[in-house]
């Protein structure tokens, strides 16, 4: 009797690499508890001691420009755009965690974009009522009312 030829066939080469890629694609075991809470722990000081240091340098600059022409108006608007830059970025890192199946850094992500979201309005607010659209233009033939003229409309 002849020996079994037991080479890999070009077809069971194939399989092999497909069950790989299989196992790449498959989903992530969830992460333990301790871990999952430090990580989400460590982001949120990272960038609540991010916004922190950013606001902090925004107040600095804004106190060194005080005489300058459009100084506060700039640097509330950028304020205003590295708060959505950051409420962006916290999202971004929720998703992340969502997909590697960390609950807690998720939901902790998530509270921090709630955070940020509720500060971005306030800013937005802010800068609405500080900068009112203009008013509509008076239609043609408009007369100003004053007082015992007769010619009010």
């Amino acid at each position: 009797m002849p020996p079994i030829d037991r080479s890999p066939t070009p077809t069971r080469l194939d399989l092999r690499r497909r069950l790989r890629l299989l196992r790449l694609l498959r989903r992530p075991k969830r992460p333990t508890l301790g871990l999952d809470l430090g990580v989400g722990v460590l982001l949120l000081l990272a960038l609540g001691v991010t916004y922190l240091l950013r606001m902090f340098a925004f107040g600095m600059e804004a106190w060194a420009g005080q005489g300058a022409d459009g100084a506060v108006d700039r640097l509330a608007r950028a304020r205003l755009d590295f708060t959505w830059h950051l409420l962006c970025l916290a999202l971004g890192l929720a998703g992340v965690a969502a997909l590697l199946r960390a609950r807690w850094t998720a939901a902790i992500q998530v509270l921090v974009a709630l955070a940020l979201s509720a500060s971005v309005l306030l800013m937005q607010h802010d800068w609405d009522r500080r900068h009112p659209a203009p008013p509509a233009p008076l239609p043609s033939g408009y007369v100003p009312c004053y007082s015992g003229s007769g010619r009010c409309n």
